[in-house]
């Protein structure tokens, strides 16, 4: 019975740590929530970076935006647009990444990204 127990909270506390993912939208593409379930995750830190105009670009090679997103078919490399960004709940950086990019979706690959306040 403990065991069964224990499995359960350990089962129920990652959903809980980051169910705010599906509470949100898209600032600018509001249309559905920032998660669908897997497509959501911490970003690495060396994923993130500046470019010299002063541009935030994220960058995850296709393993690791297959941790984000299992689903997801390539690399992500990208500016991400700074109207975008919202602010995270947990002083983390994260990305809900869609497994493809449409060259006619908006979107640029990604649903949401969240970043530390100051970060």
């Amino acid at each position: 019975m403990r065991l069964a127990l224990a499995i359960i909270v350990l089962m129920t506390i990652p959903a809980q740590a980051h169910e705010w993912y599906g509470q949100r939208r898209d600032p600018i593409f509001s249309t559905s929530t920032c998660c669908g379930g897997m497509d959501c995750a911490p970003l690495p830190s060396h994923a993130i970076s500046f470019t010299a105009n002063g541009d935030l670009r994220v960058k995850l090679t296709v393993e690791e935006a297959r941790r984000i997103n299992p689903a997801r078919l390539s690399d992500f490399n990208k500016t991400i647009n700074f109207d975008r960004i919202q602010v995270s709940e947990d002083g983390q950086a994260h990305i809900c990444l869609q497994p493809y990019e449409a060259p006619e979706d908006p979107r640029e690959g990604y649903y949401c990204i969240f970043l530390p306040p100051n970060g």
